[in-house]
């Protein structure tokens, strides 16, 4: 069934969903089908088809908005407001079954995504876990790509030229991991992003399945100063870093003579403290290990807690002396897209970034966002430890920057961003930019957070690599640059 939208705010009905858009006039219809077939017609691609079909979330209804064209309101019309004051879709649907939540994916006539979550009356998350209808007030952004412009399709969501909105329903007791509540994460971490100390050679670097470390891997560790990689949010080793070119692989592993290695930790769940005190727990008794490392986004986090704070945590005698610590985009002085008022906004800047620039290990990240989006929606943000300790004043940064006396020598990279698309262009500044953060920022981390003083003794850093909005690099895109990449070999290889 379809029908025409109400510009003057009035209640359209198409099946059982009810839209009111004051200002915006088209048609609209559902797709109400099942499985494969709803998926195709929402065009959704393989990886968001995977990605949900692996976190077990089902569609439950798809509303598609095509013909758009915005108009002037009457006065009086108008739906619930939004947190940044633009024009909305106000969706009510019928609940999820009994046993299930809820929450929406919309994609803009642009392609850009946002998750969506119910709303009670007052405006405050609706996280009722019952079957009644639900609530949506969806940020309706006004693209400035039409329909066909600039290509039929964008990323890994699907086609431009229509709104579609996809009303999306998951299991509250997962037959494999439980219940999803505040314990949800970490048993997800445990069990789809364990822990792992892997080899990182040129051959396997970028294999999902990459080598553990066996015994005389350690021996071979300790016999000299090695090469530590940390991986970031939503990220593994061989995804985070699979940019960096495989000759700049070799480069450092005959700089380390072959003593090169990774670290896969919970990025979500975990504290960083939680993350060392895991890897000094591998660290055989006998070994001594000296390493640099290099790491990325919070992984910077986890890697200054070995660097700055062993003497605090449960190592049972172990220590590891870090020499050299390179700090790309990491949130030094946190992210305020953490803060529980936003996390919705961190979720969102990372589904984009890997809708507009698909990487390596794209339906990896997507389950990550899945199950984030999942804590948001029933209100368990708490069992969201890992990603807390980013919040710019909160109590990890607040333990972590403080004086201290270690000799490890910092270098940092930061990156301030401004998107290409026009489409994304305009949602990062109307909902980034201009309503959330404050400076420069690469669409996760502000720019002059990664190396500014922050109460840490470490800094500033002086060494660093800062570049320009007009290097096009944003927060998950810098290995693959290739000034980063000679930067790093240069770092590494002075004494």
């Amino acid at each position: 069934m379809d029908a025409e939208l109400d510009p003057y705010g009035d209640a359209v009905v198409v099946d059982d969903v009810v839209l009111r858009t004051p200002g915006l006039a088209g048609r609209v219809r559902t797709i109400s089908t099942s499985g494969q077939q709803m998926r195709s017609e929402a065009q959704w691609t393989s990886a968001l088809a995977e990605a949900l079909e692996n976190e077990d979330v089902e569609p439950q209804t798809i509303v598609e908005i095509s013909d758009t064209h915005e108009t002037d309101a009457p006065g009086g019309a108008g739906t619930r407001s939004t947190s940044f004051g633009e024009p909305a879709i106000e969706l009510e649907v019928p609940g999820p079954s009994s046993g299930w939540g809820q929450l929406v994916l919309y994609t803009d006539e642009s392609g850009v995504a946002t998750w969506e979550f119910a709303e009670a009356e007052d405006g405050s998350p609706d996280t009722t876990r019952g079957t009644q209808p639900r609530t949506y007030v969806v940020r309706r952004t006004v693209p400035p790509v039409g329909p066909g412009e600039d290509g039929a399709t964008r990323g890994v969501l699907g086609s431009i030229g229509k709104k579609v909105i996809g009303v999306l329903a998951f299991k509250l007791i997962d037959p494999v991991l439980g219940a999803v509540g505040e314990k949800f994460a970490e048993k997800w971490e445990g069990l789809k992003r364990p822990y792992g100390l892997r080899t990182f050679d040129p051959d396997t670097y970028r294999d999902a399945a990459g080598p553990s470390l066996q015994q005389a891997d350690w021996t071979r560790l300790g016999e000299g100063k090695a090469l530590l990689f940390v991986h970031g949010t939503f990220s593994r080793s061989y995804t985070g870093f699979s940019g960096l070119s495989p000759q700049v692989v070799k480069d450092l592993h005959q700089m380390y003579e072959g003593r090169v290695f990774a670290f896969d930790h919970f990025t979500l769940s975990h504290s960083p403290q939680q993350n060392i005190e895991w890897l000094l727990g591998q660290v055989p008794v006998d070994v001594d290990l000296d390493v640099d490392i290099v790491c990325h986004s919070r992984g910077g986090l986890v890697s200054r807690t070995l660097a700055e704070k062993q003497g605090e945590l449960s190592t049972g005698g172990r220590r590891v002396n870090v020499d050299k610590l390179v700090l790309v985009a990491a949130p030094n002085g946190g992210t305020i897209l953490t803060d529980t008022n936003h996390m919705s906004a961190f979720i969102d800047t990372y589904t984009n970034l890997f809708n507009f620039v698909p990487d390596n290990g794209v339906t990896e990240v997507l389950e990550g966002i899945i199950t984030v989006a999942k804590h948001i929606a029933i209100g368990a943000v708490k069992g969201l430890r890992g990603l807390q300790a980013m919040h710019p004043s909160g109590d990890f940064l607040s333990w972590l920057n403080v004086p201290t006396d270690v000799e490890s020598r910092y270098y940092a990279m930061a990156g301030n961003y401004e998107p290409a698309d026009r489409g994304w262009a305009l949602w990062a500044k109307d909902h980034l930019m201009d309503a959330i953060f404050e400076s420069n920022n690469d669409l996760v981390v502000p720019t002059a957070g990664v190396y500014d003083i922050n109460g840490s003794s470490k800094f500033p850093v002086e060494e660093r690599l800062e570049f320009g909005s007009d290097a096009g690099i944003n927060h998950t895109t810098f290995f693959a640059d290739a000034i980063v990449q000679e930067k790093l070999l240069s770092w590494l290889g002075s004494t």
